[in-house]
Formats: structure tokens, sequence, C-alpha cells
């Protein structure tokens, strides 16, 4: 249960994930708090939360280290094995549509849909359990949103992934279970 004040979010709420799926709801019905609960940002008014281990996420939020580069960006998840996995970020750089030359620039310059995909990168390669992915294709065009969709699909087959979108395209690209938060 999550609750602020006299406002229910979500009463008896039970929920599974063991493979990727879409989390919808409209506005204001709790899917940033629920993500944010199961990373153990926030704590559930009552009930608990099991099985998530450790959580790797995209916030709505970039949270990008503006002094760094794309690339260094995903390193920083990759503690000690950076340099081993450096062609492997620049092929999703490039799944992803980013040229070598944007890599290197730091994260402050560049554009919030360049943004988005460093921080879906990051979030995607980090070792964990879970991923939690928060509106994570805002500010992509349509062809930018197909290449992130595709390289998801990939990336996060059998691995449990909770994702939340609006974008009925998105939606239907990504092709995952989904999952209507007014009605569980």
């Amino acid at each position: 249960e999550k609750r602020f004040g006299d406002q229910i979010l979500f009463r008896d709420l039970n929920l599974t994930v063991d493979a990727p799926a879409i989390l919808c709801a409209p506005s204001g019905w709790g899917k940033t708090t629920l993500l944010r609960i199961l990373m153990g940002l926030e704590r559930p008014t009552g009930g608990t939360v099991t099985g998530a281990g450790r959580v790797c996420a995209v916030f709505q939020e970039d949270r990008l280290c503006p002094q760094l580069t794309a690339m260094e960006n995903v390193a920083l998840v990759l503690p000690g094995a950076a340099k081993q996995y450096q062609q492997d970020i620049l092929d999703c750089f490039q799944q992803l549509g980013m040229e070598d030359e944007v890599l290197e620039l730091p994260a402050c310059r560049l554009s919030g849909g360049q943004k988005r995909r460093c921080a879906l990168l990051r979030a995607l390669l980090a070792p964990g359990d879970t991923l939690l992915l928060d509106e994570p294709f805002t500010g992509m065009d349509p062809d930018t949103l197909l290449r992130a969709t595709a390289l998801l699909k990939s990336r996060c087959a059998g691995r449990p992934t909770l994702l939340t979108t609006h974008d009925p395209e998105a939606i239907r690209a990504l092709g995952w279970q989904v999952i209507r938060l007014e009605e569980l």
C-alpha cells in the first residue's frame, strides 16, 4: 500500500514481474512512486517488496554526470571493467544512432534525446537483477524510439524489467506484456 495523507495511490498491490513488462496507468496513479519503492528510494505505507535484488534504473531525469562524456557516464556502472566493455558500449551507442564525435562531448553539451539514450544505455549495461525504466523514451524522435526499443528487446530478454510509458508507439514496438496499474 502507498498513500500520501488521505490519498491512496494503491492498496493490496501484489505484482510479480519475471520478464520484461510495461506498466501503464493515467498520470497521477503512482507509476513513478511504485518504481521508487521498488528501487528502495521510498517506503510503502504498508507491505513489503521482495525479490527485486540489485536494481538498475532510468529515472525521469537523466541523472548524468555533466562533466563526463557519454562513454564515461556509461562506464561508471562497469567499475574496473570499463576498457573491457568499451567496444560493447560503442556498439550499443551506434545502434542507438549516436555518432562517435558526440560520444566525446561532455554530457552537459548533449541534446535531451542524446542524454536520454545515454541514461538508458547506462542502466541497460549495469550489472543487476532488475531493470526499472521510468519514461525512458522522452525526447526521442520516432526513428530513435525504434532503435531504442530494438536494443531493449535484444538486451532484456528474460530479465525482470518494468518500464513505464504513455507512448503507444513504444508499447507496440516492444510487444511486451502490459500491466495496467488501475486494474491491479
